[in-house]
């Protein structure tokens, strides 16, 4: 058990790492956007290549940040008659949830690598004025995919030991986060900015 805590640490803090990398090409991308959008209003001319790199940043967001949903059990799910179902076929429909999730994104990711690897053989670059070479952002795409692959393959994995040795366990640790749970996070939150907030009282003169 402490092997497989410590993997799951690593492959999270690792997660949170590329999901910051993420967030941080969405807030270059919007900076060069401001800085387009001003000079083509003061100087009159227009930064090259912003709408090319909102692109090369759309992939990126998708693919590293979708480890760190995963950790967090934070992608969309239709429950509608799903709780409605007895516990034991909940928590088989939870494994085989995941184990779709990885087929999935081992296809994706092993031809996002065959794509990755015809773009280093032909040198391609991009057909704009940058002549951005793809392998750069190609590279990073399929760091994330594989990666998210890694992830997903390890969680399955797990979800499924549990289901044949804990199967309680499977309800804790891979079950959808449900809208009542939300609500209660939202509503914990709300009071600890409120718990943390300086009262009026607490400024008044003595």
């Amino acid at each position: 058990m402490i092997a497989i805590r410590f993997v799951f640490s690593a492959i999270d803090r690792i997660s949170i790492l590329l999901a910051l990398l993420a967030g941080a090409s969405v807030f270059i991308l919007a900076w060069l956007i401001t800085v387009d959008i001003v000079a083509r209003r003061v100087f009159r001319f227009s930064v090259q290549g912003t709408d090319e790199l909102g692109g090369y940043a759309l992939a990126m967001v998708g693919s590293l940040g979708m480890a760190y949903v995963l950790s967090r059990r934070e992608f969309t799910r239709i429950d509608l008659f799903f709780r409605f179902m007895p516990i034991v076929v909940q928590r088989i429909l939870h494994v085989i949830a995941y184990l779709s999730l990885t087929y999935v994104v081992i296809f994706f990711s092993w031809h996002a690598r065959q794509t990755l690897d015809d773009t280093i053989l032909m040198d391609a670059r991009a057909n704009t004025p940058l002549q951005t070479p793809l392998w750069i952002p190609q590279g990073l795409w399929v760091l994330g995919m594989g990666f998210f692959a890694l992830s997903a393959v390890l969680h399955a994995l797990h979800a499924f030991l549990l289901l044949v040795i804990a199967p309680q366990e499977v309800e804790r640790q891979y079950s959808g986060i449900r809208i009542e749970d939300e609500v209660q996070q939202v509503i914990d939150s709300t009071l600890t900015v409120e718990d943390t907030a300086p009262h009026p009282q607490d400024h008044r003169k003595d």
